[in-house]
């Protein structure tokens, strides 16, 4: 398990927003492998670094608490969730059912406006890989395949989805702690915008099925390289 030796240094928090900045300011660097899963979050640290109260600090690791970020351990502390090839394997099963359904409530109502803001994500994701931003890219790729929740028209899959990504993301992250080689995100993408905007629904779904079996393959990997580095 990782110790508090290896976290990163982060700069006093800014006074007028500061749990807000403490929790974002973590949940980057978590979502960025940064900060690895399993590690502990060690409250006379991270209270020094960004000069504010353990209190505080507190308010702010609830707010990843109850995204499933961070998990607490009654008298352990508060730590990194870690995940493992089942519970990735769970995450992307359930994701395929929802983002399925998605698709199939959103397709007869898709419109211009849809296909301009498809678009734009793609290309924002596109520029965030090109520039090999780690942040941009995650949350760029969470953004783009978010637009399906947000347009569907089914408020509780987007709940989930919101909820859902965060594990995503850290699987991710995983895969740039370990180096495990992923898919390049704009090409990944191409097929799946170029369907998304069309007219061929099945193809859609098949090309969903095939995309998803490459990130889940890519974070099963990763997860591997882990466990055989003990």
């Amino acid at each position: 398990m990782a110790t508090h030796t290896l976290l990163p240094d982060f700069a006093p928090a800014p006074s007028a927003t500061r749990r807000d900045y403490v929790a974002q300011t973590l949940r980057t660097a978590i979502l960025t492998g940064q900060i690895a899963p399993g590690t502990q979050l060690v409250e006379s640290h991270f209270a020094t670094q960004f000069g504010v109260s353990r209190g505080l600090l507190r308010e702010a690791i609830r707010e990843l608490i109850e995204t499933g970020l961070v998990v607490n351990r009654p008298y352990a502390g508060t730590y990194v969730a870690d995940i493992d090839e089942n519970t990735m394997s769970d995450v992307y099963e359930v994701r395929r059912i929802m983002e399925k359904q998605a698709f199939i409530r959103l397709w007869p109502q898709r419109d211009a406006a849809f296909r301009t803001e498809m678009t734009a994500r793609f290309d924002a994701l596109a520029e965030a890989a090109a520039n090999s931003d780690l942040n941009r890219e995650s949350a760029a790729e969470a953004h783009f395949h978010g637009l399906v929740y947000e347009r569907c028209g089914n408020h509780l899959l987007l709940d989930v989805w919101q909820q859902m990504t965060q594990k995503i993301q850290l699987g991710f992250a995983v895969c740039r702690l370990t180096h495990t080689p992923k898919p390049d995100y704009a090409e990944n993408h191409q097929l799946f915008l170029k369907l998304a905007i069309g007219d061929d629904l099945n193809a859609m779904l098949e090309e969903l099925d095939a995309h998803l079996l490459r990130g889940l393959s890519t974070i099963r990997a990763a997860l591997r390289n882990t466990a055989a580095r003990g």
